[in-house]
């Protein structure tokens, strides 16, 4: 996923059917129609159990018009984009890119829980990812911290002493 997609996703009072088309066109949603509904990207991911709709609920719940409520889903959240689904998918669907886009479209239409951590951590990373640099681990953090900085402390003793010996980069 290009990072020019987040500049393309529009304001929260887009219609559902404009955010579709959107969401077709810029983030492989077209290849949701591809899907045919066997299970194996379910099956594969390791989150599946703690999620309240897996991949292949979240394509049919697309396909049956209900876009937002696949866009509130916490199964766009709870994906750690192993990429398991897509590379087990017989029809060859991204399904982690679709899920990617997926979380894209939810930040940018405000459907996200205050309370909820991943979309934090999500911006975090994607504000690194933007800068079309190296990821660094340590700014992630840094920016995730900010907002909840008691998921962070307990962590930085291991931060420092992985900084020490050169395997985490500034």
């Amino acid at each position: 996923m290009g990072s020019d997609i987040t500049n393309q996703v529009q304001a929260a009072d887009d219609t559902p059917q404009s955010l579709w088309e959107r969401f077709r066109d810029d983030c492989h949603g077209y290849m949701i129609d591809q899907c045919i509904q066997c299970g194996t990207c379910s099956g594969s991911c390791p989150l599946a159990g703690e999620m309240d709709h897996g991949p292949r609920e979240v394509f049919s719940l697309i396909r049956d018009g209900f876009f937002d409520k696949a866009l509130s889903s916490s199964t766009i959240w709870l994906c750690v984009s192993c990429y398991a689904c897509t590379a087990r998918c017989p029809r060859e669907i991204p399904v982690t890119d679709i899920i990617y886009g997926l979380r894209q479209m939810a930040v940018k239409q405000g459907l996200v829980s205050g309370k909820a951590r991943m979309p934090h951590l999500f911006r975090a990373f994607a504000r690194q990812a933007r800068t079309g640099k190296k990821i660094s681990e340590a700014r992630v953090a840094f920016f995730y911290g900010l907002r909840f900085p008691g998921d962070v402390l307990p962590n930085f003793p291991l931060s420092l002493k992985l900084l020490k010996r050169k395997r985490l980069e500034l």
